[in-house]
């Protein structure tokens, strides 16, 4: 990143772009009413006295009547590089809230109880591990049946599998249905962009299938919509790096729990650590319906057509994991997507691609009118 949010965003105020909309600094108790409205969507049980005391932490005050004091120095920490989600949790915890490792509010929740057979086949499994040279078709078949039982007990999806007729799939992406301020930061040192939790070991991946619209044969788009890690565990019969892990899972909208009793990789030796999406998969095939993104995939042939640089912005979005299913216009797509993801387009020191992105989602809005069944 080339420069700070805030060079970027002084730098847009000074020569505002022609074609694109000027960054225009909100007023604080605006700003703050934002961010206070998106955590109250995240923590709806805490007290509104509560969570103010929270934000004022979370932004470097010491109390609320010490924010509301400050004006100036509030609207320097109302940019999201500055919160402290941390903190946030901190002081949720001290009000006597119980914040979970994952950010979730409330205690661990009971998890399903492996059936009799999946029983007999994990103890299968560890009879098998112990000597394994000769039996590893076994092996594998056992580890494939538990995944498939595993995933539907929890409502996970399907697993990873190839078809020539899956024309896209998506990586564990940000839930922006879930996600909390500052989730853009807590990929910056993630490679492109992807989300690996830390700690993780013997991974398996599952996936929901979203429809494209019917050529000569059905054809589909899938998204990650749950990771299965299986590390093996300390002496303390923790997994390594849970805490950092499950704080990860929370900022990006998902959430992380430990199921051991169903681990199918070396079963007593290790933890099961389930990352799952929050959003359901039935609210985001609603939302896929009149998606900018399901737009682009369908019509990336022509829209590729023409100058380089529209073509690279096509390919861009299309191959991002974490591009919001629901967008409403540009507006929404630079305060939820690009303010954290992509600093640079959202305070214009990329004039050319940031025009290109704003003209697309207008031909998306004029060939798919916001209508029932057509856009969100």
């Amino acid at each position: 990143m080339a420069q700070s949010t805030s060079a970027a965003r002084a730098s847009l105020r000074a020569s505002p772009i022609p074609g694109t909309l000027a960054f225009v600094e909100p007023a604080p108790d605006i700003a703050l009413r934002a961010l206070k409205n998106r955590l109250q969507a995240r923590f709806p049980n805490v007290r509104s006295a509560h969570l103010s005391e929270a934000i004022a932490t979370s932004l470097g005050f010491k109390t609320h009547a010490a924010l509301q004091a400050d004006p100036p120095a509030l609207m320097r920490a109302l940019e999201f590089d500055m919160f402290e989600l941390l903190e946030l949790k901190r002081r949720l915890v001290e009000l006597g809230y119980p914040v979970q490792h994952d950010l979730t509010l409330g205690p661990v929740l009971n998890s399903p109880a492996p059936s009799t057979r999946y029983l007999e086949s994990i103890a299968e499994l560890r009879q098998l591990e112990k000597a394994p040279d000769r039996v590893w078709d076994r092996i594998y078949a056992l580890r494939a049946w538990c995944a498939a039982e595993f995933s539907s007990a929890f409502d996970l999806g399907h697993g990873e599998t190839e078809d020539r007729h899956m024309v896209k799939r998506w990586s564990i992406g940000v839930d922006h249905g879930a996600c909390l301020p500052g989730w853009g930061r807590s990929l910056k040192n993630q490679r492109g962009g992807q989300v690996d939790f830390p700690g993780s070991d013997h991974r398996r991946k599952f996936y929901e299938s979203l429809p494209l619209t019917r050529k000569v044969k059905p054809e589909w788009a899938e998204y990650c919509s749950a990771m299965v890690s299986m590390p093996y565990v300390g002496n303390d019969g923790l997994p390594p790096k849970f805490a950092e892990a499950a704080h990860m899972a929370g900022c990006i909208g998902w959430t992380c729990s430990v199921h051991s009793e169903w681990s199918w990789y070396q079963n007593g030796r290790t933890a099961l650590v389930l990352f799952k999406r929050t959003t359901t998969a039935d609210s985001i095939r609603q939302q896929w319906a009149g998606s900018f993104k399901r737009w682009l995939l369908e019509n990336q042939s022509r829209l590729k057509r023409g100058a380089s640089m529209r073509k690279n912005v096509v390919e861009d979005i299309i191959d991002c994991n974490h591009l919001p299913f629901y967008l409403k216009n540009f507006p929404d797509c630079r305060e939820r997507y690009l303010k954290e993801f992509v600093p640079k387009l959202y305070a214009g020191l990329d004039p050319e691609m940031a025009r290109v992105f704003e003209r697309l989602m207008t031909k998306w809005a004029e060939e798919w009118p916001r209508q029932e069944g057509l856009r969100p």
